[in-house]
């Protein structure tokens, strides 16, 4: 790691930090009117809400999932974003706001791509009309391309305009232009006005977004003594009423603006003033946040801010194990990214390299703090969720559904260094409650293993160490090596509260519904319309052996799914018609091999999928066929096609 790598690690840190904090400030007034903020809210200083554990929100959601397609592809443009959007969305629950078609843009967008019309024609205002195409959508989710392009707003400019065309156009893909370019700028100046005079030079001059921002700044540069003028302003002449459509960009961009010109390089100042003035709080600063976040690095941001956050970021998407992430982790992965587009070394950094990035570690008593690259623990009881219980989160609004990120099976390994010769109790605690302790010597440096237990139906809720004295942890790896046993019989739901609509968001233990309807009655019971599927496990998983015993009570596709990175790229072997069939999913679905086979509905079978010698072999009650040969690896799941109806009594990994 070079000191240059860790400026930028830290530059992008402060960013994204600077977006979690404003989404979390703004979430509380969604919507709300600046007089109603205002009159609840007379002496708005900090957070309005103790959201301890915030579970997820569409606009932390957008960036940390559209800028994978930087992962999953070596050469990107608008199409493989928008299958990157279709590859890890829930279909119809979670990630953002699922309002209709015609109401939501990015409802709408997802339409026209899961029906085959690929970006940018997906958001185009040909496609969708101008009203839809100018929502604020393509501004929210564009914070990532500022992050990855290495201070380059030539780059950030290509990528936003990429992004955002997958589900806007025009003024809103001016919007996602702004925000990418305004961060990239921000990480090499020191003047806000400045950032925002020049990232409206990327901008196209002839439409509506570049003529308003200017228009603001001027109203700001003659009226700099009162910024609530300048907010009766906006609302006079680009107000919500001037707009159509739930959520237009164009007056959310104005309240930017403006706070961005009146809080004058003040990070407090500029989010509380954007706070206050209403119409959509949380991804007005959110995006702002991240500008200042950008310019001002982590020396502009107050403690006040930081510490509730706990370095703890969950996200809403269809890869249960990737809605479990810390802000510093994140940060990490739009660094090595930005260095990738460079065709630069990606940087390797230590597990705990940024101050507040203690990857979510929290402590009962006492403190914990990163310091010179490792843990400092000075606390008697510190412990990690690796999956979240219905009383571990504030909320369920945009549905979160979780993997857990540690399994029965699992090798834990845990650096520590302790200048005390002492006795550290680690311990593994699983959803119903029950711990399992481990007693390691330490003296000096020390390497603590954990092996995770394993039995039906356990999944591990969080891992911790108790100790007596001060002690550093250096480093953490998992040994993935997942030994898992599913009997659904009477499996727990988990009841996480209220979504958006009113209804309670009631999710599989472990498990994440991406299509479909899933319940437990007498086994995990699985009904779809045109497809269904759900999925668990984690990427980096191997398995020797899957067993499947199950009933097809309708439909005529019933497989189980493996080599699963995401709803386009999997492999399945399971019954389709008349066959016993192994398909894999690579964006467009392919039969490998398929054997005549006279299944029946509402009879049970039991799959025995292993690998031997290079070659899949499947064991179906008592005969045995062979496919092609693939590694048993990363997530797995069961999936049905049309007017499908199954019931999974077991499911065993190992």
């Amino acid at each position: 790691m070079s000191e240059e790598s860790r400026s930028y690690l830290e530059k992008v840190y402060a960013s994204w930090l600077g977006k979690v904090i404003g989404v979390r400030l703004g979430s509380p007034v969604e919507n709300w009117s600046s007089e109603k903020i205002m009159e609840t809210y007379p002496d708005e200083e900090g957070y309005l809400v103790d959201y301890d554990i915030y579970a997820a929100d569409d606009d932390l959601n957008g960036p940390l999932f559209f800028v994978r397609a930087l992962l999953d592809y070596d050469d990107i443009d608008a199409e493989k974003i928008g299958e990157t959007f279709l590859n890890y969305l829930e279909e119809y629950r979670g990630f953002f706001w699922w309002g209709g078609v015609g109401v939501s843009t990015e409802h709408t967008a997802y339409e026209n791509l899961k029906n085959g019309l690929m970006a940018p024609e997906s958001g185009s205002a040909l496609t969708n009309g101008l009203t839809m195409a100018e929502q604020i959508g393509g501004q929210i989710f564009s914070d990532c391309w500022g992050y990855v392009a290495l201070e380059d707003p030539e780059l950030a400019k290509k990528l936003a305009v990429m992004a955002s065309s997958v589900t806007h156009d025009r003024n809103g893909i001016e919007g996602g232009i702004f925000v990418a370019t305004a961060i990239a700028l921000a990480m090499r100046k020191d003047d806000i006005h400045e950032v925002i005079t020049e990232a409206l030079e990327y901008l196209n001059k002839d439409l509506e977004y570049c003529k308003v921002a200017k228009d603001i700044i001027g109203f700001y540069e003659n009226n700099k003594d009162d910024w609530t003028k300048c907010l009766n302003y906006i609302q006079e002449h680009y107000g919500y009423d001037k707009y159509p459509g739930v959520c237009h960009i164009i007056p959310n961009m104005a309240l930017m603006i403006m706070a961005m010109s009146y809080g004058d390089n003040d990070f407090d100042r500029t989010l509380i003033i954007l706070n206050r003035s209403g119409w959509d709080t949380d991804c007005n600063c959110g995006n702002v946040g991240s500008i200042m976040g950008a310019l001002l690095g982590l020396k502009g941001i107050s403690e006040k801010w930081i510490t509730p956050i706990d370095d703890i970021v969950n996200a809403s998407s269809a890869i249960g194990c990737l809605n479990i992430q810390s802000v510093s982790g994140a940060a990490k992965m739009f660094t090595k990214l930005a260095y990738r587009l460079k065709n630069e070394p990606e940087p390797e950094f230590p597990y705990f390299v940024l101050p507040y990035g203690t990857n979510g570690f929290r402590c009962r008593d006492g403190k914990i703090e990163v310091r010179d690259d490792a843990l400092q623990v000075d606390s008697q009881d510190i412990y990690r969720y690796v999956y979240y219980l219905t009383d571990d989160l504030y909320d369920a609004r945009y549905d979160p559904e979780f993997s857990p990120v540690l399994e029965p099976g699992d090798q834990l390994e845990i650096k520590i260094s302790s200048e005390m010769k002492q006795e550290l109790i680690a311990y593994v605690k699983d959803c119903d409650g029950t711990e399992y302790e481990s007693v390691h010597e330490a003296k000096g440096d020390a390497l603590i293993v954990i092996d995770v237990p394993t039995g039906k139906n356990i999944v591990i809720n969080l891992f911790g160490i108790r100790a007596k004295y001060p002690y550093r942890i250096i480093d953490i790896k998992v040994n993935r090596r997942p030994k898992l046993h599913y009997e659904f019989s009477e499996y727990p739901l988990e009841h996480y509260g209220p979504r958006y609509g009113g209804d309670c968001m009631n999710n599989i233990r472990a498990f994440v519904r991406h299509s479909g309807d899933w319940d437990i009655a007498d086994g995990l019971k699985g009904e779809s319309e045109e497809h269904a599927l759900i999925s668990s496990g984690n990427y980096g998983n191997g398995y020797d052996r899957i067993e499947w015993t199950f009933i097809p009570e309708k439909g005529r596709k019933h497989y189980l799914v493996f080599d699963m990175t995401g709803y386009l790229h999997y492999e399945a072997i399971g019954f389709r018609n008349d066959e016993i069939v192994h398909i894999r999913k690579q964006i467009k679905e392919k039969t490998l091999k398929s054997y005549p086979y006279a299944w029946k509905n509402d009879e049970e079978y039991h799959f025995l999928l292993k690998k031997e010698d290079g070659v899949l072999k499947l064991q179906v009650n008592d005969t045995e066929f062979e496919f092609e040969g693939q590694e048993l690896k990363d997530l797995f799941g069961i999936s049905m096609g049309e007017a499908g109806v199954s019931k999974t009594r077991e499911l065993k990994l190992y």
